[in-house]
């Protein structure tokens, strides 16, 4: 069985979830990032079925902004391109975290229309200011509903080295829980995973700290999708 028919399968299963029950808000639980796309294009068209705006919050070390990677058109490296496509590029997706690219933020930003915190601005801004910041992008592109991508990744190493790639310099997961909590008080969650989570990779003290961090975050995501 091939990525992209497991990707369709995926897809699929979320599709009869929301036929049953439109009001559901699924959590999305990685493994690889791929389950992103499937998981992202729905509550797209969920959103859209609905007359509504969907914004993309995404924390990641790395962008996943490629067309394609060694011909596989969906994986983990290209579904923030197709969601970023969905979006014609209007300035919806956020990314949080990044820190490993090839390019630079600004090739990113003025190639793809997104917008990217580096290491350069969220360890030194409060995380209060950046998220008033994605909160007025937000508003400003007429969002009314958010979609929240966590690769764990994007969390500093200290706290999940049991991951692919982990990566130092990154967020800290109180960070990670403001921005995520703040934006979907004002924009209500449609939809989130939480992906890359890997307990037999880690160091020393793992895997317990990288699943202490993922617990924090999947019960974020649950307190934001719970209906207030």
């Amino acid at each position: 069985m091939t990525c992209n028919t497991l990707i369709e399968q995926c897809a699929l299963a979320l599709r009869e979830i929301r036929t049953l029950n439109a009001s559901v808000v699924p959590i999305a639980i990685g493994g690889d990032h791929s389950v992103g796309w499937p998981a992202f294009s729905t509550a797209f068209e969920a959103a859209k079925q609905q007359g509504k705006h969907v914004g993309l919050l995404h924390f990641d070390a790395h962008t996943d902004l490629l067309e394609e990677r060694l011909g596989v058109r969906y994986c983990f490296a290209t579904w923030a391109y197709h969601a970023n496509e969905l979006l014609e590029r209007d300035g919806r997706l956020v990314q949080v975290g990044i820190r490993a690219s090839g390019k630079s933020r600004e090739h990113w930003e003025s190639t793809l229309g997104v917008r990217q915190y580096w290491p350069e601005e969220y360890l030194v801004r409060s995380t209060a200011e950046i998220a008033e910041e994605i909160a007025q992008r937000f508003e400003e592109r007429g969002v009314d509903c958010l979609y929240i991508s966590n690769d764990i990744d994007g969390t500093d190493s200290a706290f999940a080295s049991a991951t692919g790639t982990p990566e130092d310099r990154g967020l800290r997961p109180e960070q990670v829980t403001e921005l995520s909590l703040r934006l979907a008080r004002q924009f209500p969650l449609i939809g989130a995973d939480l992906v890359e989570v890997a307990p037999p990779l880690g160091g020393e003290g793992e895997p317990e700290t990288t699943l202490r961090t993922a617990c924090t975050y999947l019960a974020d995501l649950i307190t934001a999708a719970t209906p207030r």
